[in-house]
């Protein structure tokens, strides 16, 4: 009986911490993107191209979508978020082709970059970050029937969308070590939520954090290689 109700307990709280999680990172999205794109209108803001906007509507939905079914799984609605869920699938797979065609499209207009990024590592980072975070979608989906796994890496993978969000706040200028910092700090505080918890660090946890943690050198050691640079000039003279 007491095994049961610590269960329970652990279950209440998985709802709680991940709610939670979704609203701050719906902070941190709306602040981030508000001048240039919420506080414009959204749909309505002067934006440079329909892929723009369309990269715009589909992350923006998305992001909303994650806090709802955060909602309906703490509230208890679970049939309602299955079905939503094939929503949010098709969705993500919209995300990752988006992804991947915005940053071209970035370097294509020669638009301003923020002043951390260089070409090569906005075009890079961008699109490695959205197939990862695409791939650990992928997995969730495929865990979709083991909520403590299946909550864990959808989380850590809209974690991979927050340094878009973050660079955009005007504070982040001058804190530019806070973009990476503060990202890597969500994944720490899911990891110290399982250990007081579950009495443990998840498995699921610890390899999904691993593999955001090496990602970063990964796509700094992608950026200098001469296929990079190569791929970075044919989208920045591409008509």
């Amino acid at each position: 009986m007491a095994s049961l109700v610590a269960r329970s307990g652990a279950r209440r709280a998985d709802d709680i911490f991940f709610t939670a999680m979704s609203l701050l990172m719906l902070v941190i999205v709306l602040v981030g993107f508000a001048p240039s794109y919420f506080l414009q209108g959204a749909v309505f803001a002067h934006l440079p191209s329909l892929l723009v906007h369309l990269h715009g509507a589909v992350f923006s939905t998305w992001i909303v979508l994650f806090v709802i079914q955060s909602s309906l799984i703490s509230t208890g609605h679970v049939r309602l978020h299955r079905r939503l869920g094939v929503l949010g699938a098709v969705i993500a797979g919209l995300m990752v082709v988006l992804g991947v065609l915005a940053p071209f499209g970035t370097l294509r207009r020669a638009a301003v970059l923020p002043p951390f990024f260089t070409p090569a590592s906005f075009l890079i980072d961008n699109v490695i970050g959205i197939l990862i975070f695409g791939a650990f979608v992928a997995v969730a989906i495929r865990k979709r029937h083991n909520a403590k796994v299946h909550k864990r890496i959808m989380l850590i993978a809209n974690v991979m969308l927050m340094p878009p969000a973050l660079g955009r706040i005007p504070f982040m200028e001058s804190h530019p070590a806070l973009i990476g910092v503060i990202p890597l700090g969500m994944i720490v505080a899911l990891l110290v939520f399982d250990v007081f918890t579950w009495r443990r660090p998840l498995a699921v946890t610890v390899i999904a954090g691993l593999i955001f943690v090496v990602a970063n050198p990964i796509m700094a050691a992608v950026v200098h290689t001469p296929l990079a640079e190569r791929i970075t000039v044919w989208a920045q003279q591409h008509p």
